[in-house]
This record gives structure tokens, C-alpha cells and sequence, in this order.
């Protein structure tokens, strides 16, 4: 099983506005995440994405999107059989919270790692480069060196 992180779908489905140039990072992100986008629509592994990711989904791409579309892609999301959509407790939200400044990075991110941590999950979709803290976990896909910078 994987996790899948927001951006995996912010970056397939954002359109960027007539114009504007893209880096060459965000071009192969595109391309990946497109990549990555039939893999999970086929079906054949296993998937976990929380509400909070969802959430952030809608949030970045409700400026975007129709709500037509963004309804279908949600909706598509929850009843695709490979993906478990998971909840996040309070309590859960709490120790993400807390270990923020351990970690510097996000509460969602962390609330993520624990979320992996208490499902046994060991890898990750995502672009998010502050998923590095965490040691146990991988990021795929791997990003060339040569966009490894900040």
C-alpha cells in the first residue's frame, strides 16, 4: 500500500493560465503525477489518502476547476476501490501538532507520517520534499538531482 499526498493531484490537474511558463521541475512533476494518476485508475495495487489530504486537494484546486469537475474527482477518489480514504482523530491531530517543531515541517504533513506509521505504510506519493525528515518512509517518485534543490 501507498499514501498519496495532495500534490500528486494538484499537479495533474492544475492547468496553468495562458502564458505562463513553466520550470522544467514542474513539467516532469506533471508528467509524473499524470503517470501516477492511471496507475491508481487502473486499480491493480493499493492505496490510503486521509481527509486532510483530501481537503487540501479541494483547497488548491477549487480555483482551477469547475465544481463539476472537482466533484467528479473527488468522488472518483472516495469510490475507486484501490484507494482507503482514512480518518484522522482528534487525538492523532493533537500529536501531529505537538511534534511540529521537532520536526519543522507542517501538522498535516506529520499527521500523514503517523497516519503511514499506524497503517504500516512505508512509502509515499508525493513532490513534498519535507516527507525527507522522515527517515522510515519512501518518497516516490524519486526526484533527479538536478531539482533536488529548494
Amino acid at each position: 500500500m501507498r499514501y498519496l499526498d495532495a500534490n500528486i493531484f494538484v499537479y495533474a490537474y492544475f492547468k496553468q493560465k495562458k502564458g505562463m511558463i513553466l520550470s522544467e521541475k514542474i513539467i516532469w512533476c506533471k508528467q509524473e503525477a499524470k503517470k501516477i494518476i492511471n496507475e491508481i485508475n487502473k486499480e491493480e495495487d493499493t492505496y490510503c489518502i486521509s481527509l486532510i489530504q483530501l481537503s487540501e486537494v479541494v483547497n488548491l484546486l477549487k480555483a482551477v476547476m469547475s465544481w463539476k469537475n472537482l466533484h467528479d474527482l473527488l468522488f472518483g477518489l472516495i469510490s475507486n476501490k484501490s484507494i482507503e480514504v482514512v480518518e484522522m482523530s482528534k487525538l492523532m491531530y493533537i500529536n501531529a501538532i505537538n511534534k511540529i517543531v521537532d520536526f519543522n515541517i507542517g501538522s498535516n504533513d506529520i499527521s500523514a507520517y503517523l497516519l503511514m506509521k499506524g497503517k504500516n505504510i512505508n512509502e509515499i506519493y508525493t513532490f513534498d520534499r519535507d516527507y525527507e525528515a522522515f527517515p522510515d518512509i519512501i518518497c516516490l517518485p524519486p526526484i533527479p538531482d538536478e531539482f533536488k534543490k529548494k
